[in-house]
């Protein structure tokens, strides 16, 4: 697919996703950034493993902007503890050169990866199974208990 086709496309996937998907793509593209980055460290190409490490720490810290600003519910705290983990981790393996740690960071961003799948084809289901009935863009109680194992409140997803 040529240059300009591709990002026609992903911006008119971008402009037509749920808050859902949208979190979902902010975290492939995170992964895929971070695989660049650990890729490029077998070679002395430290320009380009920059310009990736910090793309990946820009997309987390976009992560964690989204997080709803009532920040009181324990399941916020915890969703938050784990993306503010996610990045110091990122910014520790790109300041020490750290493989080990950007692979961790890595491991986590792919449970997160799985979690928004899931979460996306749970809303799918919901949305085909009510066609006309529109499905609020919010994550269920449900899905919440099943990824923090306990009720949720207080995230949002909106833009």
């Amino acid at each position: 697919m040529n240059p300009a086709a591709s990002n026609e496309y992903l911006s008119t996937e971008v402009m037509t996703a749920s808050p859902q998907k949208l979190q979902l793509m902010l975290i492939d593209a995170a992964i895929r950034s971070a695989g660049r980055a650990q890729s490029l460290w077998t070679g002395e190409r430290t320009e380009a493993v920059t310009r990736a490490m910090l793309h990946c720490q820009a997309i987390v810290a976009q992560l964690i902007a989204g997080l709803a600003p009532n920040h009181e519910s324990p399941l916020v705290q915890r969703i938050l503890g784990v993306y503010e983990y996610l990045h110091r981790t990122l910014i520790a393996a790109h300041r020490r050169r750290d493989r080990n740690l950007l692979a961790d960071a890595l491991a986590i961003l792919e449970i997160e990866r799985e979690t928004w799948r899931q979460v996306c084809q749970q809303l799918d289901l919901r949305i085909d199974a009510a066609a006309s009935t529109p499905v609020p863009h919010i994550v269920s109680e449900e899905s919440m208990q099943a990824w923090h194992g306990e009720a949720s409140t207080g995230i949002s997803f909106e833009a």
